[in-house]
Formats: C-alpha cells, structure tokens, sequence
C-alpha cells in the first residue's frame, strides 16, 4: 500500500480480502463468494499487543489475515516491519494467528509495501533471496502472501515468483497482488509492471488483487472507480477485492465512512453476483469500534455485503448509525447498544429516563431481516428485576412509514429474541413502554441485534 512502511510503535496497516477458500472450516463469507480480508501491520499500539482474535471471537466473517510487512533486507535477514518475525514480541501474535487458522481464517504474508528493496532484490537476485521468503512461509505455516509490489519490477520477476511459490507449496497457496485501483483499469500503477499482461499470462495462478482504492488511487464512495476496472475487461470481479481505508489517519484521503461503504459494498454486491469482496488497511484503529473494537468493521462490512459471520448470523447492527432516547449519562448512550459487546460493565448499555423511551438503528440499507435480539439489563449482570417488562418493534424501509414486527407485554427474560422472516427493512425501533419488573424508571438495554 502507498501507506505502509516500516513501523515503529503506532502507525497503520490495511486490512484487504481473502481467498479462494480449501479445507473445512471454511467462513460464511468466503463460502458466499465474498472475502472480508483485514490487513493487520501495527501489532503493538501505546506499548499494548493487538490481537486480531476479536475477529473470530465476535463472528465477523473475515476470511483472510494479512500479516504485514515483511521485507526481505539487503544483509539477508528478514524482518516483520523492524523486528525479526521469530522475536520474541511476536510469540502471542503467532500463536493467536494459529487459532484463527483453525477456525478457517487464512494467514497471509504481506511483503513489500512502501519500504522498497524486497522485490528489486527478488527480480535482479532471485537465488539469494527467494529461499529467504520460502523460510518465512514455511516456518510460520502461512497460507499464501500478498504481494504489494510499490517500486520497480519486472513481469518476468514476478511471473517468476509466483511461478516458484506455487511450485514449492501447491496449486492451493494463496497469491494475491495489491495493486492500486487505477492499475487494474489501464491507468498508472507503481509496479513497473503491466497487471493487463499479468493477468492474461498468470490469471489462473493469483487468487485475488486487493485493490487500493484510496491516498489518491480512487475512492469507494460510489462504485464507480470499480465499475472502471470491471469495464476495462481483464480482471473479472471476483479476483476485485475492493481496498479500502477503514480510518481516516491511515492515509489522509480516501476514507469513506462506515455508513457510505456499506451503501457502496450492497449496491457492488448486487451489481455484481460474483463480486470479489473488500480489505481494510488497517485493523488496529478499523471504525466504527476504533482501537477498542477495531473488530467491528469486519463484521460491518460482512453484513453490507450480506455475507454473514464466520459462525452463525451476522448481527447487521453493529457498528451502525443509532439515534435514542435522551441517555441516563454520556456514558450511556444509543451507541453503547449496538457496540457488539454486553460484558462492558453497568455503562455498556444505553439507559434512559424517558417514558417511553425509543431507540432507532439505521442498518445503512435494506435487508431480507430473520431476527432480532434484545439483551436488557440481565444479560449485562444486572438485576433481573430491571430487565424490560414491555416493549414493541417496529420496521421500515424509509424511516417514515412503520410496521410493527414484534412485542412483548409481560417479559421477565434477560435476553429476548424474535422470528422477522417475511420482513424487509433498513430501519429497526425498539419503543419500551415498561422499563422495568418494578416502579423503577431508566430503560436499560445492553445490545438491540438485528440478524438478516
């Protein structure tokens, strides 16, 4: 990515899409079609690890790790951004990799990026340098590399790489490219390199390319700049994962808000039966949960693309723009109830004094919805005696005209659910008449889940 370079403490990685999927344990997403890759590069942020087990923790649907960068140096080491991957600082991330390869995630190698050197030193010196990567993948049991070619290099070089890698570690190894958008639809790229003739000569052997559509290579705003490339007539969709930045201080242009992506990714997805999918750079700080959920973008994205999580629905509500009733406190707030969390404390809920109280989720777009939950105030470890006692749930397209889709007159439950098969809708509203099994009068809701 024009963005990633070698690192030290804070700084930015992207997360892109996934692959072409083989063996059990396939996600609901890949199986769709549709690939959720997360570039993960900053594993360490103010001192802290970052783990990337919240995506398979939550159920998000990403199907492939990109674990960057790795640069192959001109003294014959290898180094992860500016430590060895064997450091002793990657012990917990290798092990968390390994988990979530284990439930069917790909581990990918991201190689190159913004620090030049790894693919000149692969074009002009192949012999010495080659075996250095081969060691890498074997050695940390990756499934495939992704190839973010940003200075000069040959076609043959990299036909030739790609040609080694597949002959050394089978027809099923992952290769993907990361060129930026402009490069797949006849424009300029940063490779040296045609992707058209690339393409035409090695279609067959590359998974995937993450396409940058972002720090001045295209935006994901509109589908136009991926309509560019499909009309170009070379790469088909679904080798066009579409890049994205999933923070605005990963790059400085490009950023598209979560809300405008998911609109962008559900009108792609429908233009597009075979779609590619999406990436992110990067997971560290990924809106809409930022650097204490940064898990929430996947799963955001998974369920614009309607692709599911990894293990069961996809709540589409996530992350997603929420308006409510006046909140107990600013730590109470709509938000709080579509954070994909519950075990937060007594403040990781939304809390209400009014009567009734409302609370309105907007799910970016339309979906075929087939349930919803509602966590209250026992699912969050409180007393059962403030769990809601009666409520409605009301449905609509446009935010204007409601439907009643589902209620309760005498709940006693910490956590209630409802069948909504037959319904369509974009906007979902919990209104809570009685907030309560007693005279007490804050509504309290730990997670409103629409699952479609």
């Amino acid at each position: 990515m024009t963005v990633r370079r070698t690192l030290t403490g804070l700084v930015a990685a992207l997360v892109t899409a996934a692959a072409v999927l083989f063996g059990s344990g396939t996600p609901a997403a890949a199986a769709s079609g549709k690939r959720v890759v997360v570039y993960y590069q900053t594993q360490y942020y103010n001192g802290s690890y970052v783990s990337p087990l919240g995506l398979t923790d939550h159920s998000t649907g990403a199907t492939d790790l990109l674990i960057g960068a790795f640069h192959l140096n001109s003294d014959g080491s290898v180094h992860l951004n500016d430590n060895p991957p064997g450091d002793a600082k990657f012990s917990q991330m290798w092990t968390d990799v390994a988990a979530m390869q284990a439930k069917g995630v790909h581990a990918l190698g991201m190689v190159g990026g913004a620090a030049a050197g790894s693919f000149q030193r692969l074009d002009t010196d192949f012999a010495t340098y080659y075996p250095l990567l081969k060691n890498v993948v074997s050695t940390y049991h990756l499934d495939g590399l992704d190839l973010d070619v940003e200075e000069s290099m040959s076609l043959g070089g990299v036909e030739r790489l790609i040609d080694q890698l597949h002959t050394d570690f089978g027809a099923g190894f992952i290769v993907t490219l990361a060129p930026v958008a402009t490069a797949l639809s006849g424009g300029g790229n940063l490779s040296g390199f045609s992707y058209d003739q690339l393409y035409r000569d090695r279609g067959s052997s590359i998974g995937w390319f993450n396409a940058q559509f972002y720090c001045g290579w295209g935006s994901l705003s509109s589908t136009s700049g991926y309509d560019a490339i499909i009309n170009h007539g070379v790469v088909p969709a679904d080798k066009v994962v579409a890049g994205t930045l999933t923070n605005a201080a990963n790059c400085g242009s490009g950023y598209v808000d979560p809300t405008t992506l998911g609109s962008t990714l559900a009108a792609l997805t429908a233009k597009y039966p075979s779609f590619g999918g999406v990436a992110g750079w990067e997971y560290f700080n990924s809106e809409p949960g930022g650097t204490s959920a940064p898990w929430q973008w996947a799963a955001s994205v998974s369920a614009a693309m309607g692709s599911g999580g990894g293990t069961g629905p996809t709540d589409l509500a996530i992350g997603k723009n929420v308006t409510g009733s006046a909140p107990c406190n600013s730590n109470e707030t709509p938000a709080k109830a579509v954070n994909g969390t519950v075990s937060g404390g007594n403040s990781d809920k939304f809390c209400s004094f009014a009567s009734p109280s409302q609370l309105t989720v907007d799910l970016g777009s339309a979906y075929s919805l087939t349930s919803l939950e509602i966590d209250h105030a026992g699912a969050g470890g409180e007393s059962a005696s403030y769990n809601t006692r009666a409520y409605t749930v009301q449905a609509s397209t446009d935010g204007t005209t409601w439907i009643t889709v589902a209620q309760a007159n005498a709940n006693t439950a910490g956590a209630t659910t409802h069948s909504l098969t037959g319904t369509s809708a974009r906007y979902v509203r919990l209104n809570v008449t009685t907030p309560t099994q007693s005279t007490d009068p804050a509504t309290r809701i730990y997670e409103l889940k629409v699952f479609g």
